[in-house]
């Protein structure tokens, strides 16, 4: 498809604001408070794109059936109001994002729709944002198959001209064009991308990370010493991993019950779908990431979720310990990263307890206050993802929303963030949990060889898989014998890592 068609792809348009600037949905992992997507629809129809199924997750809530050929755009005008009011320190119905935007974090793009496609010559909304966020400072995090970046220097004097840090985290799949063309056939070849990537990371206030998404079996991991070399050959930083998830009637094609079937020994099957096992998805980490330090020892692969204790624990995007302060500086100050970098110092059983990890009230930066449902999305952020609305309407004061979303959850039972992550369990006294004294849950973090000391709800003793458990814990008569890690400084010290090195 030609440059003209792809531009003219797009049938009708059509605007909204909310859910489209809305609470970031990795907060806690990641540091980025916010996210945009300029586009929620994309011309370039990758035959692995998973962007339409969390686009159908948000559309149909709204009852919308997905329609190809309508361009789905943020309301730039009401985008440009908001922003106006919020950096005036206005009172507006989204105040944890206004708080973001004015405390200058990172905003995240890209997520839905790819920021720089051919149809922004006919909308003009790249260049009115990033223009508008230029003027104020405010940093930005790209997800981008970078398909006007490639193709207009214009595009490019956007990033350029930017008076913020920029990170760029382009995809790639592969860095063979021939396979590229196969699997993205409208976007820029790799080598494209590269060579952009290249030039772009000649200027101090911008660094491009890969986004391995997805990583496919087969594809990726074809010739892992050229796809590495030619990350490092670009200057790209560091890389984030993406699983790769097979669902939806995409995947109900020939091509891909073929491509099933000659990778079956690498996927396994998930509820809806088919995905790469995670042990396929570490031993090629550990094999890429053995290559990449070679060349440039603080080259990290990140993006395992949860395993935080299988790798050395990062935040969800980058590896940001390696980075100059301004692009530190956009990076929330409340995150778990330096929660489960104090738990993984030591290799035995632990009692968690807020009061010593947590964050202190007063030491860190939060929002005077947050809704519910910021931009018509849940921004109660624990455990689940945040695509639909929370099932309440409410105010919470920011430091509350921060120790519920990290910790306690705004469940009955504990299902805070930190409940999530492999390893940590709740614990029960006398068959109730526990709390201490300021009502806050305690857990447990078990090492791998510890797990004999799970208890469960299941009447099957003989389970002894956590994940196959119902609804794990540790019991307290156990617990109470383990050691108490403790964070020194229970504010932003230990945010990031000082002389950082690499584990390998």
């Amino acid at each position: 498809m030609r440059k003209e068609q792809q531009k003219n792809y797009f049938k009708f348009y059509k605007q909204r604001f909310s859910t489209l600037f809305a609470p970031g949905l990795k907060i806690w992992s990641n540091g980025i408070p916010t996210k945009i997507d300029l586009y929620q629809s994309c011309a370039n129809f990758c035959k692995y794109c998973y962007a339409k199924e969390m686009r159908d997750m948000t559309l149909k809530r709204n009852g919308i059936l997905q329609n190809p050929l309508v361009a789905r755009l943020i309301d730039m005008k009401a985008f440009v109001n908001y922003v106006n009011k919020a950096m005036k320190g206005e009172k507006t119905s989204m105040p944890f994002i206004a708080w973001a935007l004015r405390n200058k974090y990172f905003m995240e793009a890209g997520t839905t729709g790819e920021t720089f496609q051919e149809a922004d010559y006919d909308y003009h909304l790249t260049d009115t944002y990033f223009n508008m966020m230029s003027e104020l400072g405010i940093p930005i995090f790209v997800n981008t198959k970078m398909n006007l970046l490639c193709r207009d220097d214009k595009y490019v004097q956007l990033l350029v001209n930017h008076k913020a840090p920029v990170l760029l985290q382009p995809t790639f799949t592969t860095v063979d064009d021939n396979v590229a063309k196969v699997y993205e056939p409208l976007s820029p070849r790799p080598s494209e991308r590269l060579r952009v990537c290249k030039y772009l990371n000649t200027f101090p206030h911008i660094k491009c990370a890969s986004y391995i998404s997805p990583f496919m079996p087969s594809i990726t991991d074809a010739n892992t010493e050229d796809f590495i070399g030619q990350m490092l050959d670009a200057g790209i930083v560091g890389a984030h991993l993406r699983d790769f998830y097979i669902q939806g009637p995409i995947f109900k094609s020939t091509f891909w019950k073929n491509y099933l079937k000659e990778n079956a020994d690498k996927l396994e099957p998930f509820p809806g779908g088919y995905h790469v096992k995670a042990q396929v998805r570490l031993d090629w980490m550990e094999k890429a990431q053995t290559i990449a330090q070679k060349r440039d020892k603080q080259f990290v692969i990140v993006g395992m979720k949860t395993k935080f204790f299988d790798l050395d624990t990062h935040y969800g995007k980058l590896v940001y310990d390696i980075l100059p302060k301004p692009f530190q500086d956009g990076i929330v100050d409340f995150t778990a990263i330096p929660i489960l970098r104090t738990i993984k110092r030591s290799k035995e059983p632990q009692l968690l307890l807020w009061q010593y990890l947590g964050y202190q009230k007063g030491q860190v930066n939060v929002p005077e206050y947050i809704r519910s449902n910021e931009g018509d999305i849940n921004n109660l952020m624990d455990t689940t993802c945040n695509c639909n609305k929370s099932e309440v309407e409410i105010e919470l004061e920011g430091y509350d929303w921060m120790v519920s979303g990290l910790w306690n959850g705004f469940q009955e039972t504990p299902s805070g963030f930190i409940s999530e992550v492999e390893g940590i369990y709740p614990v029960k006294e006398n068959g109730s949990y526990m709390k201490d004294s300021d009502g806050n849950y305690i857990y447990a973090f078990l090492p791998q060889d510890k797990t004999h000391y799970l208890q469960s709800d299941s009447t099957d003793l003989f389970k002894v898989d956590a994940k196959k458990m119902k609804n794990p814990y540790v019991d307290y008569v156990d617990a109470k014998g383990f050691s108490k890690p403790n964070r020194s400084v229970l504010g932003v010290s230990d945010k990031f890592l000082k002389n950082y090195t690499v584990e390998v």
